[in-house]
């Protein structure tokens, strides 16, 4: 027989009335979903098809078959069993994709025809839920953003002053509830993006125009060109970026009149955004959409500002190349209990504060916790017990909990008593609130704890899930089921003694059921009730009337007892929603705790101190040290630097620092600019005494790579860096330079730190350290009493030097390039030769060099690269 041609249409390309009734309907639905994988629930398995097919058995390694399909032939095929099906959509959602699942809505015992199929749910990578698809320590961010004023969009594009572009900007974590609003420019949505680190990003499609007779190109993201590589877009229809839109879906949502403590008078552009991403929330969770509570409008100008490259730069959450946790500052000062402790840990970390007062209340309940160790250590152990309730309120919400999720959330209340005694006569605020939490949630523990057994089964089809004296009639059959092994006996017994048959037994098997079992050497005394079911080779099988009846009873009480315990746990679940704002308020309470205890516990470890923070422009520290680095190197082997900057009259408030490679100014600067992180969020320090003026941005500009996807030169992304910092610092600032101009020629280099030195110093006045190999630039000092040189010390031996990691003050006039090149291996003919050459190029370079300084400095006309013409 000639086997059949698989087609190679794709599922879009075929005309679905050529297609077989089950096709129909699978490419109906394929339609309305054309940009997801489509799972079709076919029996026990999820099949997809045509390209679906082939997609899904490439990245999910399973077989590619086919299926007839009529006048079309034999079209794609693979399928996953359905019990399997979370573990192979992971697969697929780390993948990048997007999944459809269609279900079986009808029994097919019931069905005339083509079983009822619908779409139940969405899978993004934005919207997920489940913890199999999560990671526990992270957000899982779904966000919207659109251009507000986007009007005149090409001349804006082509506009430098990237501050007059304004967004719409919301994000969501769907599996906390998590819900944010705010407005921004082109640079801080740049900031505020990278800090999320969205999963997925809802924005407008583009407006195109098209001539006449032209074919409609490929529907285009309308979002800055320089954010189009770095996200996960997913287009989303212009007409819902309308502010009447959102407001209704927001309105019918939350079920509320006005959207004022939302936001909405604030940031109308981020009510905007927020509403376009409850509309997709609505269309991807289709019959399970979670319950949020609110929607939290927040402010940029509240948070320090970390644009991405300083977040990079100071490896807050990851590495810079290895893109590892290890080596991170998280990785360093995270000693919480609970993922959501380390959630909020991340969080905090990547959005230092601005307000004073909240500062200074997480100061206090970390102060209260190292005073009181005994509490500090119980409280540890008891966060230990609570699991992520969080996301447990979610899944209640959307009816995804199972029974197991209740004992967890059960197990996770119940240490609430313990807390609360613990903290009796606590005094800080965070404290305080487990001393008058809801009592209501101790009521709905212990109605979980009486109503689900300790290890319930997981599937809700499967029974193994309420416990006895719940419901009268499900114990009842629970007896049944339980006296089945007694009642056999008892009747086997009965019908031994009645037939004289001593060998008599009863047994059952999936095939047969239950039987009475007689060998032929018995056959003569069968009764002539006992009815034949099988015929083996030495022996017979039998049923009785009585035996039926048992048997039809224990079948039906099993099959009652799942539906009886289905609607037992389906009520418990309706109920359990009246906790959800409860549980999540408490979850964010014990959050807090649990951060607060880290940073207790990193203090006490490390030895760190309370630092004062006001609003000074002061940036003083005392023996600080890189919360990193010491714990990565022998204990006591770190060298400690002084620091003290400030713009006033008595204190310099530009350093430049100078010293060769590998001396630690890198470090130097990192170090400062992470314990005025930590001081900002709350924490303690490493440092012997610290006072920190209230930092508005951190500003790093170190060494780049050339960007060719871009067209830039390492020294065109050097100026740019330098040109966005200068554009936006303000003398409430930290900067932190290394290099400026080594991308050009020297005498390029030289003149353009010059200047911008000379910028931030007289006119920006930002607290500033200024790393460079550019010893020209010590002269500076002498013409401003803000500008102060450092060094990293160096001790010079005969065979070389020695690193000592000392920052003092003073300037150096060597780079020490030749001997850290002599350290790192190259050949002694090389280092002889560059030692002959460098010391010719000096006295030629140094008489030159030393008049154009002098000049420079009696010149009151000083270059300003940056000054508008």
């Amino acid at each position: 027989m000639e086997e059949r041609k698989t087609c190679t249409l794709k599922s879009n390309e075929v005309d679905i009335n050529l297609a077989t009734p089950m096709l129909q309907q699978f490419l109906r639905i394929k339609q309305e979903n054309p940009e997801a994988i489509l799972m079709y629930r076919m029996g026990d398995f999820y099949e997809t098809f045509f390209e679906d097919a082939i997609i899904a058995s490439r990245d999910l390694e399973i077989t590619l078959t086919s299926r007839d399909a009529g006048v079309l032939g034999r079209v794609p095929m693979a399928g996953v069993p359905a019990k399997s099906l979370e573990l192979y959509l992971s697969k697929l959602v780390d993948k990048g994709h997007k999944i459809t699942i269609c279900e079986q809505v009808q029994d097919p015992s019931e069905a005339k025809g083509l079983v009822e199929r619908k779409v139940t749910r969405r899978i993004t990578a934005g919207t997920l839920i489940d913890s199999a698809f999560l990671d526990s320590s992270k957000n899982n961010y779904l966000c919207a953003f659109y251009e507000a004023n986007s009007s005149n969009k090409e001349e804006k594009e082509k506009s430098k002053n990237s501050t007059k572009r304004i967004f719409g900007l919301a994000y969501i974590d769907v599996s906390t509830a998590e819900f944010k609003i705010t407005t921004a420019n082109l640079e801080q949505l740049k900031s505020e993006l990278a800090r999320i680190s969205p999963s997925e990003v809802l924005v407008p499609i583009k407006r195109q125009k098209v001539m006449p007779f032209q074919v409609v190109p490929e529907e285009v993201a309308d979002v800055p060109s320089e954010l189009l590589k770095n996200y996960n877009f997913t287009k989303c229809e212009g007409a819902l970026f309308d502010e009447k839109v959102a407001t209704k879906k927001i309105k019918e949502m939350f079920n509320v009149n006005s959207l004022e403590s939302f936001g909405s008078n604030q940031f109308p552009e981020g009510i905007v955004a927020a509403g376009v991403i409850l509309d997709y929330i609505q269309k991807t969770q289709v019959e399970n959409i979670p319950k949020f509570d609110t929607i939290k409008p927040y402010n940029l100008e509240s948070y320090m500002s970390l644009d991405s490259s300083t977040r990079r730069n100071l490896e807050l959450i990851e590495t810079f190349k290895e893109k590892n946790k290890k080596g991170s500052l998280i990785d360093a000062i995270n000693r919480t209990s609970t993922n959501m402790g380390e959630r909020l840990l991340s969080q905090w970390i990547q959005q230092p504060l601005r307000n004073l007062e909240e500062i200074l209340n997480r100061q206090n309940t970390v102060s209260e916790l190292l005073g009181n160790p005994n509490v500090a250590i119980k409280l540890k152990d008891l966060l230990r017990k609570v699991s992520d309730t969080e996301r447990l309120a979610t899944k209640i919400s959307n009816n995804t909990a199972n029974p197991r999720d209740y004992i967890a959330l059960k197990d996770s209340l119940l240490v609430l008593p313990e807390i609360q005694a613990l903290l009796q006569y606590s005094s800080s605020s965070y404290l305080k609130k487990f001393q008058n939490f809801d009592n209501s949630l101790m009521d709905f523990a212990n109605i979980i704890e009486r109503t689900i057994l300790p290890n319930p089964s997981i599937n809700l089809k499967e029974g193994n899930i309420i416990k006895d004296n719940v419901s009268a009639e499900l114990d009842y059959l629970k007896n049944i089921i339980e006296d089945e092994a007694g009642w056999l006996e008892n009747y086997s017994q009965k019908e031994r003694e009645r037939t004289g048959i001593k060998s008599l037994k009863i047994a059952s098997n999936k095939n047969f059921g239950y039987y009475i079992e007689i060998t032929h050497v018995n056959s003569s005394l069968v009764p002539p009730e006992y009815t034949r079911k099988q015929t083996l080779s030495n022996a017979e099988r039998f049923t009785t009337l009585e035996l039926k009846k048992h048997e039809a009873d224990v079948i039906s009480a099993k099959t009652k007892i799942v539906d009886i315990e289905y609607e037992v746990f389906c009520n418990l679940r309706n109920y359990s929603k009246e906790f959800i704002s409860s549980i999540r308020q408490i979850s964010t309470d014990i959050s807090i705790l649990d951060v607060l205890l880290s940073f207790a516990s990193i203090a006490k470890e490390y030895n760190y101190t309370c630092p004062v923070v006001d609003d000074s422009n002061v940036l003083k520290i005392v023996n600080g040290r890189h919360p990193v680095v010491e714990q990565l190197i022998s204990m006591g082997r770190y060298v400690p630097n002084n620091l003290d900057i400030a713009y006033c009259s008595k204190s310099n408030q530009f350093i430049i620092l100078t010293g060769p490679n590998m001396a630690g100014k890198s470090t130097f600067m990192r170090q400062n600019a992470l314990i005025s992180i930590l001081a900002q969020v709350g924490s303690f320090v490493p440092a012997d005494s610290c006072r920190v003026g209230l930092i508005d941005q951190i500003f790093t500009r170190v060494g780049s790579v050339d960007d060719l996807s871009i067209g830039q030169s390492t020294f065109m992304v050097e100026m740019n860096e330098t040109a966005y910092i200068l554009n936006s610092a303000t003398e409430k600032s930290l900067i932190l330079l290394d290099e400026i101009g080594r991308g050009t020629s020297t005498y390029d280099g030289v003149a353009i730190a010059w200047s911008v030195s000379e910028y931030i110093a007289n006119e920006i006045k930002a607290r500033t350290i200024f790393a460079t190999h550019y010893h020209e630039l010590n002269v500076l000092c002498e013409q401003s009493p803000f500008i102060k040189n450092f060094k990293m010390t160096i001790l010079e031996k005969e065979d070389g030097i020695e690193f000592l990691y000392k920052v003092v003050e003073g300037g150096t006039s060597k780079s020490y390039g030749i001997q850290v090149a002599q350290m790192a291996g190259l050949p002694s003919s090389v280092i002889s030769r560059s030692k002959k050459l460098m010391s010719k190029m000096q006295k030629d370079y140094s008489k030159n060099l030393s008049r154009n300084q002098k000049e420079l400095l009696e010149d009151d006309s000083q270059l300003n690269l940056f000054e508008e013409n």
